[in-house]
């Protein structure tokens, strides 16, 4: 992640394959602070600071960094225990030193960051060296002493020190299972503005300095939120950091007192989307539910709607027209072929531009089905993802329009649909999105079915983009050579015979093949960036439009194939794959997609 972010474009790219920024909804200021969420990254995941800057557009509504010091710290063995979902550090005080905090900070987004700093190990040198260096870009900082009722007069020094010399939030460290007096000792420091919070850490750490954290503390944690809560002064900052691993931890937490609530090994364990899927935990309740009553052509999703049906309508015609004359009047008046002298050049000729013409129908049937899904079901919900998958599908199947030019030929009507289609797509993007709606409570656990439904959904992206990948090679042949050997096998001809036959011959067919290569590549946009963005509990209609949609696109392809005698298996294998991969995703997801959303009531 590191890598990719520091590549030209790839934070972009991070952005894109993740649309993990929180909702407006769940900004929030506490302590003077605005935090873009409440759900942030521990400092544990990274401590070298090599994929801060991409780990920071992971939804996080802020970052921890450190304990910093001034020279770099070497790191140690980091061992994991599955079992009970636990990291263990031989060095915790790993850290790569401040010159390199400081560039990490500069190349960050604007995301609100928590300085550790361990004053068991800082002389006063070095503290205010640290304090001055990352004063403009640090929101807070967090002090770390081994002992905080022993460091009570340290404490308040450092922290004196950055109030005088950064005027930033000071928070207090702290074990869950800290002692009463130790809790005294921070709410005076609190009631007295010396320190503006605390920061609940579950880590524990044995004799060798090994520090071990996981979700078994979750409970000790949850309890000494409530009893920190209770007792600290009004306004005081309060964070919880780690034993986040599902959504629930989190939204438990928050139910218990705490303002913020930072993951670390969690992220290890779920994966890279536990604070994206906590961000919609915490949204949900303030969520509206009842649809908006303004005329529907006022939104975005009606005109993306009104594309898909298009796009329906249009794969059902050219479905029969494929299936019956083959050649359309227009075909035969800008080639200067009849359908007859068609048919005299090669008798197999019209059963393969049949071929052809049914397969990209039923494209254009997959295309139209994912289209009105997605807008009728998601954007119409204000699910902003699913305006952005219809969005960028549909641009990129306008500029395969141009595709067929390569030839030469250019088919007036086509153009026709071409431009009425762009101007709707043109309403969508001048029209608003509604306010988000989600009837359905998020997934709070990892269960079974969520599990096998991330192999699903993996499935169902690799899918999306070898669509993407095979219309950029039929788009290439359309462009280029027109037909593949198998093509030429088929018909009892060459490329030779078939090119001197007649010069627009080859143009026409060219037609229908870089036409069908780029209605593939806007299927495979919209299936790879709905995949990517749209899989939650309870979406049945998204299991419906992916599974509904390929099987239309296969089934005909496949079909028309045995029905023409085009029955060659090195040619057929791509969509006997693709049907495979469809149902195998489909059977995967379809627990978590159909299911319902058994902890809808905890959130």
């Amino acid at each position: 992640m590191g890598l990719l972010a520091r590549l030209p474009w790839g934070s972009a790219v991070i952005d894109i394959m993740g649309h993990m920024r929180p909702d407006r909804r769940l900004a929030c200021s506490i302590a003077g602070a605005d935090f873009a969420g409440r759900v942030g990254l521990g400092a544990l995941v990274d401590l070298p600071l090599q994929a801060t800057r991409a780990l920071a557009r992971f939804g996080v509504g802020f970052l921890e960094m450190g304990p910093l010091t001034v020279a770099p710290v070497a790191g140690g063995r980091i061992a994991r225990d599955d079992r009970t979902a636990t990291l263990v550090f031989d060095q915790p005080k790993e850290n790569p030193g401040l010159e390199t905090a400081v560039r990490t900070l500069q190349r960050l987004p604007d995301v609100p960051v928590f300085i550790r700093l361990a004053g068991d190990d800082l002389s006063d040198d070095d503290a205010t060296t640290v304090i001055d260096r990352l004063a403009l870009r640090a929101t807070g900082f967090i002090l770390q002493f081994r002992n905080s009722t022993s460091a009570a007069v340290p404490i308040e020094r450092l922290a004196h020190e950055v109030k005088r010399r950064a005027s930033r939030l000071v928070l207090v460290s702290v074990s869950a299972d800290a002692p009463a007096a130790e809790l005294s000792a921070l709410s005076d420091l609190v009631r007295r503005q010396v320190i503006d919070g605390v920061t609940l850490d579950n880590r524990r750490f044995d004799e060798a300095g090994r520090c071990e954290t996981g979700r078994p503390e979750l409970n000790a944690l949850r309890q000494a939120v409530r009893l920190w809560r209770e007792k600290l002064p009004p306004g005081a900052l309060l964070l919880a950091s780690g034993c986040v691993h599902e959504p629930l931890d989190a939204v438990s937490l928050m139910e218990a007192g705490c303002d913020l609530a930072s993951v670390d090994g969690g992220l290890i364990f779920t994966g890279p989307g536990l604070i994206k899927r906590c961000n919609e935990a915490l949204l949900f309740p303030l969520l509206e539910r009842a649809e908006p009553d303004e005329r529907p052509t006022r939104y975005s999703w009606f005109w993306t709607y009104l594309i898909g049906l298009g796009m329906l309508l249009g794969g059902i015609m050219a479905l029969v027209i494929a299936n019956t004359r083959v050649v359309m009047p227009y075909d035969e008046m800008i080639s200067g072929l009849s359908r007859a002298e068609i048919a005299a050049i090669n008798p197999r000729l019209l059963h393969f531009m049949s071929h052809d013409r049914v397969t990209l129908a039923g494209t254009m049937l997959a295309v139209g089905i994912l289209y009105a899904m997605l807008s009728f079901y998601g954007s119409r919900r204000g699910m902003h993802w699913a305006y952005v998958a219809i969005v960028v599908s549909s641009l990129a199947g306008f500029l395969s329009f141009f595709l067929f030019l390569g030839f030469g030929y250019f088919d007036p009507f086509h153009a026709f649909v071409t431009a009425v289609l762009f101007q709707i797509l043109l309403m969508a993007a001048h029209c608003d999105l509604p306010p988000y709606r989600n009837p359905i409570a998020p997934e709070l656990t990892s269960d079974r079915d969520w599990r096998l439904s991330q192999w699903g959904q993996l499935i169902f992206i690799l899918h999306g983009a070898t669509l993407i990948l095979a219309g950029c090679v039929i788009s290439s042949v359309g462009m280029t050579s027109v037909f593949v050997p198998e093509d030429l096998e088929f018909m009892h001809t060459s490329a030779e015979q078939l090119t001197t036959a007649h010069p627009s011959l080859v143009p026409l067919v060219a037609h229908d093949r870089a036409t069908w290569g780029g209605m593939l590549i806007a299927c495979g946009v919209c299936v790879m960036l709905a995949s990517l963005w749209g899989f939650r509990r309870g979406h049945r209609w998204l299991w419906w439009a992916l599974v509904t949609a390929g099987t239309a696109a296969y089934l005909t392809t496949i079909a028309i194939h045995w029905h023409v005698g085009y029955t060659s298996l090195h040619h057929l294998i791509p969509a006997y794959a693709g049907l495979g991969m469809l149902y195998l995703g489909g059977a995967l997801c379809h627990g978590h997609l159909c299911g319902g959303s058994p902890t809808s009531s905890a959130v």
